[in-house]
């Protein structure tokens, strides 16, 4: 137990985790094989699971192979499709989170209020809805796509029908009968308009920018299929690793050689011409961009829902939102009785960064001004001593997030390890190695498709850097988060008095 400033006591922890979905579970569950049992997740909802948790609209789908999306250690034999569902994802969590004995660990209910760092003490104190905990290291596993995009459009508090977004799906509202507006044609709207369109009397697609959309391969994985699985692992690892080179085989003609995504564009252009026999709506959906530059998704349900007599796609511009509908920029009021929003998630500008507040006391929100992040490697950054961040800035490498995920986990794990070594009690990534990282960075993907394929998207801040993919391949990002090199670092031992600058290996040579 610690005091603290009021002179209450708090319970002292040796690493706190925010997030039960993916990113926090792996964390604790590589912790806890590693004898680092000392740990606790603070998790505001009531169940793990996180965007699988959260995310339950009709037809929630991951993009990636269910061998890949899921976790090295822990194969799962027993998914039904190559491309889970939701319920799938989420049961497949729970199941880890008690197969690896983790589930007492999990605080639900507490929501991060704040964490703060006291650099007197090198400790996190994490405030949360119910309790407030002292950390000697602190894990953001906070999640991309935790936090729903709300557009601003005037007018829109208004209307009189009902409105929610897709990751706050209404379950008690019917689409039967109803008009229905979507605004946003990403990948979640993608799946869930072909399961609203048969039911709505009529359904309006609200289009800013088309997305690119491939012939989708999920098919059924039959008990028998499930069966070889269980009983040759070999045989699912082997899965895993032809979908990962396949993921592996793109990053050339993302980063550098655009004309390798030929392939997939003619691929995109022919479903689009093959499934959509009008000519004007085919216009409307034909991307003006590169492959790639956006987010490209899967679907053979999409294009045929819109081909239905009861949907229109509409692509000028909202004006405003009334009490009866949507006003578009030509002055057309559109009446709808319900607005569904498939607008997205807030990546850079996330009320998490507001709540972690480091060494100087600025927060990570006060560090990214404008959703200009900036990392070391995507996991930690300048100002917060001992502060792991997970599917951070630049992170991300074209392939399962889960694999990001599993190689920052190992990067973590290095740093402890190198923290025990060394007796270091605060351990923070020098301004230089996050400045040297940062301009390889921008060097590298200023030619990239998500740079310069011709589209905006959350990949870039508002300046145009690419705050979002790591600047590589995946085989190159796993090695370089095998080891950590405290010489980009700066750090302070138990050997040292408490107000000792940081300091580096170089430094004590």
């Amino acid at each position: 137990m610690t005091a603290t400033q009021s002179g209450t006591v708090m319970p002292q922890i040796d690493v706190a985790i925010i997030g039960a979905g993916f990113g926090g579970l792996g964390a604790a569950i590589r912790l806890e094989q590693e004898g680092r049992g000392d740990f606790l997740i603070f998790e505001r909802n009531a169940a793990a699971g996180g965007t699988w948790h959260v995310n339950t609209y009709p037809g929630a789908q991951c993009d990636i192979p269910s061998a890949l999306y899921s976790f090295s250690f822990a194969p799962n034999p027993d998914w039904t499709r190559l491309y889970p569902l939701q319920p799938e994802i989420e049961a497949y969590l729970n199941d880890c989170t008690d197969k690896f004995g983790i589930r007492d660990r999990i605080r639900f209910g507490h929501e991060v209020l704040d964490a703060t760092w006291n650099d007197e003490q090198a400790r996190w104190v994490v405030r949360t809805s119910a309790g407030t905990w002292s950390a000697r290291i602190l894990i953001g596993a906070l999640g991309p796509f935790s936090e729903p995009a709300t557009p601003e459009i005037d007018g829109l508090e208004s209307f009189r029908g009902t409105v929610f977004h897709s990751a706050k799906w209404d379950h008690e509202h019917s689409a039967e009968g109803r008009r229905i507006a979507v605004i946003g044609t990403g990948a979640s709207a993608v799946q869930f308009v072909p399961r609203l369109a048969p039911e709505a009397a009529h359904l309006t697609l609200f289009q800013r920018t088309p997305t690119w959309i491939l012939p989708h391969p999920d098919r059924p994985i039959s008990e028998s299929g499930r069966s070889v699985l269980r009983k040759y692992p070999r045989a699912q690892r082997a899965m895993r690793r032809v979908f990962d080179l396949f993921q592996e085989a793109l990053v050339p003609g993302l980063i550098s050689h655009h004309s390798l995504l030929a392939p997939l564009t003619a691929m995109g252009r022919a479903h689009l011409r093959r499934q959509v026999k009008d000519p004007v709506l085919r216009n409307k959906l034909t991307p003006g961009y590169e492959f790639g530059c956006k987010r490209p998704t899967f679907s053979n349900k999409f294009y045929p829902a819109l081909c239905r007599e009861n949907v229109t796609v509409e692509t000028t511009g909202i004006a405003r939102i009334v009490p009866e509908g949507i006003v578009t920029t030509d002055g057309t009021l559109h009446e709808v009785d319900a607005i569904v929003l498939g607008t997205g998630f807030t990546v850079a500008g996330h009320s998490g960064f507001r709540r972690i507040v480091g060494r100087d006391g600025k927060s990570l929100a006060d560090k990214w001004p404008d959703g200009e992040m900036s990392s070391y490697r995507g996991t930690t950054v300048h100002g917060f001593p001992n502060f792991f961040m997970l599917l951070g800035p630049n992170s991300v490498v074209y392939t399962s997030q889960v694999v990001t995920i599993e190689a920052q986990v190992n990067y973590i794990l290095a740093a402890l390890r190198a923290m025990d070594s060394h007796a270091i009690t605060a351990l923070e990534v020098s301004m230089r190695a996050q400045s040297a990282f940062a301009e390889h960075t921008d060097r590298t993907l200023a030619g990239s498709v998500w740079n310069s394929g011709g589209c905006s998207s959350y990949y870039l801040s508002p300046s145009g850097r690419n705050v979002t993919y790591w600047p590589g391949s995946v085989r190159n990002f796993t090695q370089r988060m095998a080891t950590i090199d405290l010489d980009h670092y700066h750090w302070r031992s138990a050997d040292f008095p408490p107000d000792t600058q940081l300091v580096t290996t170089k430094d004590l040579a």
